[in-house]
């Protein structure tokens, strides 16, 4: 039995005090968003809420493109620099997502008629969603630096005000003004503008902008940046492709994108916890790696930490998820109980997957990452192709499980080098 004492230890130590804050943050942002389903539900149309979800996906696969890698490249780069490189090298390295930002805006309103007619999307998404994808990018700018000062106390303030602003305008535009699907996304647009100006602001403070531009460092950032965005883009066709597919395939578009991202919604708690977890693990992973002699046993422990808690969190997810549908939904998204399961184990894959695959990101493996990106793009595309078109919402979900499933074996195999250790207690 642990005594009192030990207990107590383990409750005071800043270690375990950061950890339930990012991890309250996280539960605590997807929570109120859960509490609102049935409020959105039931006050917005299936066919309202497939739309907004496809302008979700629009802007996921739009990221990538826009932030050209620089979040990831920041997350390593700010243990491994001086205060001036890394300065020179955030304020560089900002010039590159601005420029692929205006390219978009112009990109967006040559294919207009393909997202209006294809899809169904009103004409203010040409503009809507690189607008939104920018700010979103300034927003986890900046909350990524927030998380490597290692200061728990302002990430959790700075991302659940950021979205009680949001969810305050969506109610209020939505019941106040009527304005259904318009609301939702006037609030998104609104809060991530005013988390803007405050990012310029810590920005600024933190004295990360206003550095020399490096030609050395665009350089180094393009080359970095195909294989990011090569596995971004392909983090979106296996997380989000699947809705695209939905809507062009089916009779009723957009309903049916509806009720099957409910059950993604649910699904993707198991991915807040893998966010939540990694708020935490990964900037301590990557800054054992930078000291002089990197402690495996420390980062092992870490790494079976998070497996346990996240395969503890997948089985309490199978449990409570039908009593949410029977008790916070409407009856019209019950056919989602049918195949949620098999998107939650599927995400749960994933989770893991991603882990691994971090540490080719640190290292900056690039041919390996640029390869493995784009086979796990195939694999989901033609997974989501042939059972989308032949099974509708129950083919997406056996898509989610079975190309996450290969992805993980996949990933496995080809780190087994760096990650041997994990397994042995041997150092590589």
């Amino acid at each position: 039995m642990i005594k009192k004492d030990t207990f107590l230890k383990y409750r005071k130590s800043p270690a375990v005090k950061s950890l339930g804050i990012y991890t309250f943050t996280n539960f605590f942002g997807k929570g109120v968003a859960f509490l609102l389903l049935p409020y959105f539900t039931n006050v917005l149309s299936k066919s309202d809420i497939g739309l907004i979800s496809l302008f979700s996906s629009a802007i996921i696969f739009l990221m990538p493109f826009i932030s050209m890698g620089v979040l990831q490249s920041t997350s390593t780069d700010y243990f491994k620099l001086g205060k001036k490189e890394f300065k020179d090298f955030f304020t560089t390295g900002f010039l590159l997502p601005v420029g692929v930002f205006l390219l978009s805006l112009a990109v967006f309103y040559l294919l207009r008629d393909v997202f209006t007619t294809k899809y169904n999307f009103p004409l203010s998404f040409i503009w809507l969603i690189p607008v939104v994808t920018f700010l979103s990018f300034i927003s986890q700018h900046v909350i990524n630096l927030i998380r490597n000062e290692e200061n728990p106390n302002l990430f959790m303030k700075a991302v659940l005000g950021r979205l009680f602003l949001e969810i305050g305008l969506a109610i209020a535009l939505i019941s106040g003004l009527k304005m259904a699907w318009e609301g939702r996304i006037t609030g998104i647009l609104i809060s991530y503008a005013v988390f803007a100006m405050y990012a310029f602001y810590f920005f600024i403070s933190r004295d990360y902008l206003f550095g020399e531009i490096k030609k050395k460092v665009i350089k180094e950032e393009l080359i970095f940046s195909v294989p990011i965005v090569i596995m971004q883009f392909s983090v979106f066709c296996m997380n989000y492709s699947d809705g695209f597919f939905l809507s062009r395939f089916t009779h009723d578009h957009n309903a049916e994108v509806g009720v099957y991202s409910i059950a993604c919604i649910f699904g993707s708690i198991i991915i807040t916890l893998c966010s939540a977890l990694l708020q935490y693990i990964l900037p301590r992973i990557y800054k054992m790696l930078s000291e002089p002699k990197i402690d495996y046993n420390a980062i092992r422990k870490l790494f079976w930490a998070y497996i346990g808690i996240m395969t503890g969190g997948l089985l309490l997810l199978l449990v409570f998820v039908p009593l949410a549908y029977r008790f916070m939904l409407n009856k019209a998204y019950s056919p989602g109980l049918n195949y949620y399961w098999l998107i939650c184990i599927g995400y749960y894959f994933w989770t893991i997957a991603y882990l691994f695959f971090s540490f080719l990101l640190y290292y900056r493996h690039k041919r390996k990452i640029i390869w493995l990106s784009a086979t796990f793009a195939c694999i989901s595309l033609t997974s989501n192709y042939f059972f989308i078109k032949n099974m509708s919402s129950m083919g997406a979900a056996i898509s989610v499980f079975c190309s996450y499933f290969i992805v993980l074996m996949i990933t496995l195999f080809f780190t087994r080098k760096q990650m041997g250790f994990i397994f042995k207690r041997t150092q590589p």
